[in-house]
């Protein structure tokens, strides 16, 4: 029985709807910093060619993010192609803010918004969710596994036994979550710095609309 075929049938809107709203997110996040980008440069008069410099990229990031948000369907028969005509059955470990998908590539996906969707085949469940690198290429991920064979992470186990001793809400800033979360070392640097740099421009832009109002 070709189950993958059934399952991407039954839950294509389900997985469609998971798509836009991940894409949409940062599309309106996107589109946002550039209207406050762009309305500073109107009322204020310095950092011209900075700010014309971060409008083209925002422009260009939210392009992007169009242009892969409108690629759903093509991506949704790459994955169910790659699930014939035999599932591809993958092995999962736990960790504290991922699923590590153990083969060669060694996928991480986040556990945010994570669905797991019950297969025609009881033997295993679909997993739905997205790359936990930043700037994945493509952040959507569909994997079957065995939820029976489901390992833990050692330290993600100690830690849900009570053996850690970092506090819980330092734990995102370990290591193992950062390098789960890095993907590729270059671009996860200086994107991050990019994003930190438009946050410090963005918060001084807007305290200068407040200034200017009050």
């Amino acid at each position: 029985m070709d189950f993958a075929t059934a399952d991407f049938d039954y839950y294509q809107r389900t997985i469609r709807n998971m798509y836009q709203k991940y894409y949409w997110k940062r599309i309106s996040l996107c589109a946002a910093a550039l209207l406050i980008i762009a309305a500073y440069s109107f009322f204020f008069e310095d950092h011209f060619l900075l700010n014309l410099l971060m409008i083209a990229i925002l422009a260009g990031g939210l392009i992007y993010l169009i242009i892969q948000q409108r690629k759903f369907p093509e991506i949704y028969q790459a994955f169910l192609a790659k699930n014939q005509p035999e599932a591809e059955i993958v092995q999962i470990e736990e960790t504290e803010y991922s699923y590590q998908v153990m083969d060669h590539d060694k996928v991480a996906i986040s556990k945010k918004n994570v669905r797991n969707l019950p297969s025609n085949n009881k033997r295993y469940t679909m997993m739905v969710g997205f790359s936990k690198a930043f700037f994945a290429n493509e952040p959507l991920q569909i994997v079957y596994y065995d939820i029976l064979e489901l390992t833990y992470e050692e330290k993600f186990r100690l830690k849900r036994n009570g053996y850690s001793s970092m506090p819980r809400f330092l734990r995102r800033f370990t290591w193992g979550n950062l390098k789960a979360s890095a993907g590729n070392t270059v671009s996860f640097i200086f994107g991050n710095l990019f994003l930190l740099f438009i946050l410090f421009r963005l918060l001084r832009y807007l305290w200068s609309f407040l200034q200017m109002f009050l």
